[in-house]
């Protein structure tokens, strides 16, 4: 039996999703389409988890909207408007709350490149958009590396030329020394090292351009920094069972944290691998373990050790049930949710406070402890390479520290 339309359904008809879309203006279309596709496929380059982007995602649009109805886009934004569009889109909010979608509209300055404040037009503008350009598109940098080189390039090249025209032929190698006793009276000399790295790359881009000698690049000096470099410290094999012996395996949480430290400190992984170790990375029948890519590193594959793999299985079998991919996820307020590297970070500075250590450097401790643990044990250098996904063995020898070294040393002949 069909049933007719009441007379005031058929003069306030619904209107349709076309007719919606044909209401919202062009801008807004626009900075939605954005979102929706562009600023997705950003976040999962990135490999953000889901949770994370449909946040990022649901804010963003509120956001737009409410810039909409005030004449302005999303692509227009500045992080100085951040604090005030906080206070708008989300009035009496808590800061719990509000600090996850700040994290995401954060993310978006980055992604429209206007996070970081433009630097005003020099007469070098031309020269450094040129070398920008070498470094997005040949080097394939970062956005946030790129702003550092500008702002070190443009205060070097500020402190040689001033008003002077800019002639390299005229700079010579003790131009270069007196600038270096300019920087050392300003920056620490790990930041003095990076600025005089980033001048010797940008000499060999002008070499290459046919500006300047090849010799500047090698003219740049290096400071020295003996003593200066912090190291982890590492725990011992008595420490080493006094931090797992931290974890109440008896709880979820402990025993999600337990697992969560024994792939930091037994498989050398990083905080960021671990927060995105999914479920399906776990081979239990060829006990292998893929690892996802971070950094600089493609993603690689290590064996599974049985007692390791018994761990995981023990946390899996009490894992909360959730359509996540990620294999560590919340257990209590947020719970079926992704953890970030930062609370795993916080589970084990937990640990360390339960254990009464000092001095903990947070989870790349338990990744050095790794390392020197396996050449205490006779592994190559390569070898823990290859397991800690470094490319240059150079990098490892970091890693391993063999600690006093004098038990080493053979008597003298007499």
């Amino acid at each position: 039996m069909r049933i007719g339309m009441s007379a005031r359904a058929r003069s306030n008809p619904r209107p349709s999703c076309r007719t919606r879309a044909k209401d919202v203006p062009k801008r807004l279309q626009r900075d939605l389409h954005l979102i929706e596709f562009d600023f997705v496929n950003y976040l999962q380059g990135r490999h953000t988890s889901k949770f994370t982007i449909r946040l990022y995602r649901c804010f963003l649009r509120r956001v737009a909207r409410y810039l909409s109805k005030r004449g302005r886009s999303v692509t227009q934004l500045r992080l100085s408007d951040v604090p005030r569009l906080m206070r708008g889109c989300l009035p009496n909010w808590k800061a719990a709350s509000r600090k996850p979608r700040q994290a995401g509209l954060r993310r978006w300055l980055r992604f429209i490149g206007r996070f970081d404040p433009p630097l005003p037009p020099v007469r070098w503008q031309r020269c450094l958009d040129e070398y920008d350009h070498f470094l997005r598109v040949d080097r394939c940098l970062a956005d946030c590396t790129r702003v550092t080189a500008r702002h070190a390039l443009n205060r070097h090249l500020t402190w040689q030329f001033r008003r002077r025209p800019m002639r390299w032929k005229k700079v010579k190698a003790s131009d270069l020394h007196r600038y270096t006793l300019f920087l050392c009276r300003i920056l620490a000399p790990k930041s003095i090292n990076d600025v005089l790295s980033i001048l010797r790359q940008f000499f060999r881009f002008l070499h290459l351009r046919g500006e300047c000698s090849p010799t500047l690049a090698l003219a740049v000096p290096t400071v020295a920094d003996f003593g200066r470099q912090r190291v982890p410290a590492i725990l011992d094999d008595q420490q080493r069972n006094k931090f797992l012996a931290a974890f109440n395996r008896n709880s979820e949480v402990g025993r999600r944290d337990y697992a969560m430290a024994v792939c930091l400190l037994d498989l050398g992984l990083r905080a960021i691998e671990v927060s995105r170790l999914r479920v399906a990375d776990i081979n239990g029948g060829s006990r292998v373990l893929t690892v996802p890519a971070a950094k600089a590193s493609a993603g690689r594959q290590l064996p599974l050790p049985r007692p390791v793999a018994m761990v995981l299985r023990d946390y899996l079998h009490h894992r909360p049930h959730t359509e996540v991919e990620q294999l560590f996820v919340g257990q209590t307020v947020l719970r079926g949710r992704p953890l970030s590297t930062g609370a795993i970070a916080a589970a084990m500075d937990r640990a360390y406070d339960r254990c009464g250590f000092r001095g903990g450097f947070g989870t790349h401790r338990l990744r050095h402890s790794f390392a020197t643990r396996l050449y205490a044990h006779g592994a190559t250098t390569k070898e823990i390479a290859d397991l800690l996904g470094h490319r240059l063995v150079a990098t490892t020898d970091h890693y391993t520290q063999t600690g006093d070294l004098r038990s080493l040393a053979q008597p003298w002949p007499s």
